[in-house]
């Protein structure tokens, strides 16, 4: 499945929380890889490679985790490999990815106009700063 460019679109304001993210912005990010991404299953293939990093770099503030999370990392240079798909973790965030996708685009665009759902759900709405999302803990009234 790869994602539509709207679906994208809605990823980085979702990810953005209100923080203007500039869709034809050239900066690069640190840590970043500034070639054109290789191996995109989700995300489309033509996405520059800057607003690739800017998701990926929310992505590791929604999850609390670094690069290496998903990415296979070369014990003896410590450079990320994020064509790999030698990690098992980077086919679950690409079935995560999806899942947002669906939530905001089939699921919560069908509720309209409806303001309580104007927000797009990220991976920070249940992870919050954890690779593991933390156990709901209801508040009885």
């Amino acid at each position: 499945m790869t994602l539509s460019r709207g679906s994208v679109l809605a990823l980085l304001s979702a990810f953005s929380f209100g923080a203007a993210i500039a869709m034809d912005s050239h900066e690069e990010s640190p840590g970043v890889p500034r070639s054109k991404p290789v191996n995109l299953q989700v995300l489309p293939k033509d996405l520059p490679a800057a607003k690739v990093g800017k998701l990926m770099k929310q992505f590791e503030q929604d999850l609390g985790v670094k690069c290496s999370h998903c990415h296979v990392e070369n014990a003896q240079t410590l450079k990320i490999d994020y064509v790999s798909d030698e990690n098992p973790r980077k086919q679950t965030a690409r079935v995560m990815i999806s899942m947002l996708t669906d939530i905001n685009d089939k699921y919560l665009a069908q509720l309209g106009g409806d303001r309580r759902y104007a927000v797009p759900v990220t991976c920070g709405s249940c992870h919050q700063g954890q690779s593991n999302p933390p156990a709901f803990e209801g508040k009885w009234r």
